[in-house]
C-alpha cells in the first residue's frame, strides 16, 4: 500500500504546475524576408516611376505584398500563442475554452533538412462555440498571414492546426505546459 502511494504522490510531482505564458514568432527567422521584401518592393515602385517604366512600378506591388502578408511574423509584443486558467489563446481566434478541447498533440514532419511541427487541437464543437473570449483585430489583418489553420472534423468538431516552427519557443515545452492546463 505504501509503494502504490509513494507512486501516486512521484505522478503529482513529476505534472508541472499550470504557469500562465505567451509565445510570439521567432523574429530572427523573418525580419530578412519581410525587410527585403519591402526594400525591393520599394525599390522597384520608385525606379519605375522615375524612370517612366510602369511595368516595374506594378512588379514592385508582389514584393510589397509579400512583405504585408509575412508583417505580423516582426510584430513586436503580438503573442501568437499562450494559455492561463482562461483556456488556450491564439492569436486572431481569442481563448479557446479548456473544456471544448478534446486533445491536442504535436506533429513532426521534416522537408529535406528542416523540421516543420505543429500543434494539433481537436475541439469537441465548432470553434465560434468554443471561443471563451473572443479576440477583435482590425480588418487589414484580416488579409494577413496567420499561425494556424482550421479543418472541419465529423460530429460537428473542428481541429486547429498551429505551426510551432515558427515559434520562439521549443515545441514540447509549448505542449507540456498547455497539458499543466488541461492534459489531454
Amino acid at each position: 500500500m505504501a509503494a502504490k502511494t509513494e507512486a501516486v504522490s512521484n505522478e503529482e510531482a513529476a505534472k508541472p504546475e499550470p504557469v500562465p505564458f505567451t509565445v510570439g514568432f521567432n523574429r530572427g527567422q523573418s525580419e530578412g524576408l519581410v525587410y527585403g521584401s519591402l526594400l525591393l518592393g520599394i525599390l522597384f515602385v520608385v525606379i519605375g516611376l522615375v524612370g517612366g517604366i510602369p511595368l516595374l512600378a506594378v512588379a514592385g506591388l508582389a514584393p510589397l505584398g509579400i512583405a504585408y502578408w509575412h508583417y505580423p511574423m516582426i510584430e513586436k509584443s503580438r503573442p501568437q500563442l499562450g494559455a492561463n486558467e482562461d483556456g488556450l489563446y491564439v492569436e486572431r481566434i481569442g481563448f479557446i475554452d479548456w473544456a471544448a478541447i478534446r486533445m491536442t498533440d504535436v506533429k513532426r514532419t521534416s522537408v529535406r533538412n528542416m523540421e516543420l511541427v505543429r500543434l494539433d487541437v481537436l475541439l469537441t464543437r465548432p470553434l465560434e462555440n468554443a471561443v471563451f473570449k473572443a479576440q477583435t483585430f482590425p480588418v487589414w489583418k484580416k488579409f494577413m498571414m496567420r499561425n494556424w489553420k482550421r479543418t472541419p472534423r465529423e460530429h460537428g468538431r473542428e481541429l486547429i492546426a498551429i505551426n510551432l516552427h515558427t515559434l520562439s519557443a521549443d515545441p514540447d515545452e509549448i505542449l507540456s505546459r498547455i497539458r499543466a492546463f488541461k492534459f489531454v
